[in-house]
């Protein structure tokens, strides 16, 4: 219990203490509620006693009014105050935990499938509001009237308070051995109900491709069977709590039963009088009610305390480390010394390599594919961490350098192009947030996306739709060059990004990427090698090492693998023409 308070505070961060003031008012709430009790009490003794009166009966229904009323006042501050705090809360740890992801290591990613981060984002975030608005203020209020109800059989019988105890703490040990148990099968439906959202995701995703092999509805397998275990792991899941609480109802109904023969004894034996038989009654009723209200709530809580461990353990991923969160690159020198990486364990993706990318010049990176050229400008922007070995830009090694200080000082154009659905300009500006309409026009113009958005119905605020599904592969690449444009760093980074266009697309890309790349420090994973014949560096991969390097002239005279490669790429061409 300790620990998982202090899991929602460390959640809840400074605003967790903006919590207490609406608790303790739903606190004293809870104590006014109890007001009702204790004026029917005192109407069962006087209505015993034959001394009942219309003046106390006026006092004690004026007394319920005022206490109706103070609940009243003291629920809605309460209750409002807690589900704006909560809500505010939830807000601040939905930015905390996006940031937060944003600073892991891109290892968190490949190791956790997009299901459990969006439930995380979103399920496992709304059943925390659930605990921190709803569930523990129900707690604290059902506590608070089982230790009052419980205090009033004292003052009736102390015998009958600790029969009653005894009972109670019996049927809750059942509730917590059931939740425990519980709590297994119900992070099993968690992890089922990522792996639903992961193939919905991927189901929408590629719903083009799953209509043209037709594997839409039932045929589409993976989904299906994705819903099968959803539905086996809901019915396990209540089938394995349902016993156990339904045990300790059971127990608190027969205990009240007993209890009532144990108190009849005792009035018949005149251990106690009829006013204090007929108040057990009706307080053991209430009890016994309460008592279930907070077997249901307890488990209902230690369910949504699921979803708190799974916050808490994203929350306590180390983020990537860093010594400098503001530098001055004196030059923008990219240097590997001895660099190896692997993304799994005994599965080296570099092997020891070492280059130098002189400031201004354009470096290329050849090789088959998985030889380790993405995996190059991946560590470059930090993406990943080397193992082993030194990459340093300036002279600074880049693992000393507040990622998102590093990252303004790089571009990426790559072939898979990010877009959001809103429109040309605010996808654009994404390259420079704060850039006025002109630079972003300016920017779309030398990336030649200027005419086509101009085209479109509403200019620069036309809505591109989700992922850019209203473009062609051509025209999100310029778009893609054109926050690059606006962006306008020393570092650019690009994953050949004509390998797969058309010639017209493929022209006014480079003569984007030109203007982009003009006196910058330039890595290009190149596909097409007669696009890098004037690099000043072309680095030839394979299987993670460097086989050549040198500039097209140097590697051609070698003959070595590039000279291979280009012959083939010529040979190909050749051959394509004559058909």
């Amino acid at each position: 219990m300790i620990n998982d308070i202090r899991n929602i505070k460390t959640l809840a961060g400074n605003k967790y203490k903006n919590l207490k003031k609406p608790i303790f008012f739903l606190t004293i709430d809870a104590i006014f509620y109890m007001m009702n009790y204790a004026m029917f009490y005192f109407t069962i003794i006087d209505l015993m006693n034959n001394n009942f009166t219309m003046k106390k009966l006026i006092i004690y229904t004026f007394i319920m009014i005022f206490a109706i009323i103070c609940r009243f006042i003291l629920n809605r501050i309460g209750y409002t105050g807690i589900q704006s705090e909560g809500a505010k809360i939830i807000q601040d740890l939905r930015i905390r935990m996006g940031d937060h992801l944003r600073n892991l290591n891109l290892g968190y990613f490949n190791s956790h499938n997009i299901g459990n981060i969006i439930n995380i984002m979103t399920n496992d975030l709304q059943d925390f509001e659930q605990v921190i608005t709803h569930s523990t203020s129900e707690i604290i209020k059902l506590s608070i009237l089982t230790t009052y109800l419980l205090l009033i059989i004292f003052a009736i019988s102390p015998l009958l308070a600790i029969l009653q105890l005894i009972i109670s703490l019996t049927g809750l040990i059942f509730v917590i051995l059931g939740t425990k148990k519980g709590a297994k099968i119900a992070l099993k439906k968690k992890h089922t109900m990522d792996n639903v959202v992961s193939r919905m995701v991927e189901y929408i995703a590629g719903m083009e491709l799953f209509k043209a092999y037709n594997l839409t509805g039932e045929k589409f397998k993976r989904l299906k069977d994705s819903f099968n275990d959803l539905k086996r792991e809901s019915i396990n899941t209540e089938i394995a709590l349902a016993p156990y609480v339904m045990i300790f109802q059971l127990i608190t109904d027969i205990s009240f039963a007993l209890l009532l023969l144990v108190s009849t004894q005792l009035f018949m034996a005149s251990s106690i009088n009829k006013v204090e038989f007929f108040s057990y009654i009706i307080i053991g009723l209430s009890l016994s009610n309460v008592l279930k209200a907070f077997s249901t709530q307890y488990t209902f809580i230690q369910y949504l305390k699921l979803a708190t461990d799974k916050l808490i353990n994203v929350h306590n991923k180390k983020e990537i480390s860093y010594e400098l969160e503001k530098v001055t690159l004196p030059n923008y020198n990219i240097k590997f010394q001895n660099v190896s990486f692997s993304y799994e364990k005994d599965t080296p993706v570099l092997k020891n390599i070492t280059f130098e990318a002189k400031q201004g010049t354009k470096t290329a990176l050849v090789g088959s594919s998985g030889s380790g050229k993405t995996t190059v400008t991946s560590l470059i922007a930090r993406f990943w961490d080397c193992q082993s070995g030194e990459i340093t830009i300036g002279g600074i090694n880049i693992q000393k350098i507040y990622p998102e200080e590093l990252l303004t000082n790089i571009s990426m154009i790559f072939q898979d192009v990010y877009l959001v659905n809103d429109t040309f300009e605010n996808n654009i500006r994404l390259g420079k947030p704060k850039a006025a309409r002109e630079e972003v026009i300016n920017a779309a113009k030398n990336a030649n996306c200027h005419d086509f958005i101009m085209e479109s119905e509403n200019g620069y605020d036309t809505i591109i739709g989700e992922g850019g599904s209203t473009l062609s592969g051509g025209e999100k690449q310029r778009i893609s060059i054109a926050r690059a444009l606006l962006k306008d760093t020393p570092i650019i980074l690009v994953d050949e990004a004509t390998a797969s266009l058309d010639a017209d697309n493929e022209y006014e890309i480079r003569k984007s990427l030109n203007i982009l790349t003009k006196n910058k420090t330039v890595i290009t994973i190149a596909h097409k090698l007669n696009t890098i014949k004037d690099y000043d560096k072309i680095i030839v991969m394979s299987d993670g090492i460097i086989e050549e390097i040198g500039n097209h002239k140097q590697l051609m005279e070698n003959k070595g693998r590039y000279y291979k490669m280009y012959t083939e790429m010529e040979k190909a061409q050749s051959e394509f023409e004559l058909i």
